[in-house]
């Protein structure tokens, strides 16, 4: 285990000086939008409609990567109310597999026996 230790003078600086550059960088954006009134605007129209863009791309990508892990962990993990844990399996189950799971669970084997037995466990 890692043990990190801050100098608080060093990050109280560091901070300050972050602080007064983010200042000297508003004012002086505050006063090239009073000095050019026409290109600000057209800039801060066309930067507006590139952020929603940005940010629209950015939901749907995040959307459709939880929605492949979703579906990866429906696919690959088994719930075993017995053990009351999740099991991992190698591929994803087939129809024929869960057909034998049932018609061994009915005759009272333990799921993670039959997956064990079926060589599906990872």
């Amino acid at each position: 285990m890692a043990i990190l230790q801050f100098n608080k003078d060093e990050l109280k600086d560091k901070l300050d000086n972050f602080w007064w550059r983010t200042k000297v960088k508003a004012s002086r954006a505050a006063e090239w939008v009073r000095d050019n009134p026409e290109t600000a605007g057209i800039f801060l129209t066309a930067g507006t409609a590139l952020v929603g863009g940005v940010v629209k791309i950015g939901k749907g990508l995040i959307r459709s990567h939880n929605l492949r892990k979703e579906q990866f962990s429906k696919e690959r993990y088994i719930y075993d109310r017995s053990l009351g844990m999740y099991l991992k399996t190698k591929r994803p189950l087939r129809n024929k597999d869960y057909m034998t799971i049932n018609q061994r669970r009915r005759n009272g084997e333990k799921l993670s026996k039959i997956l064990e037995d079926m060589h599906i466990l990872e």
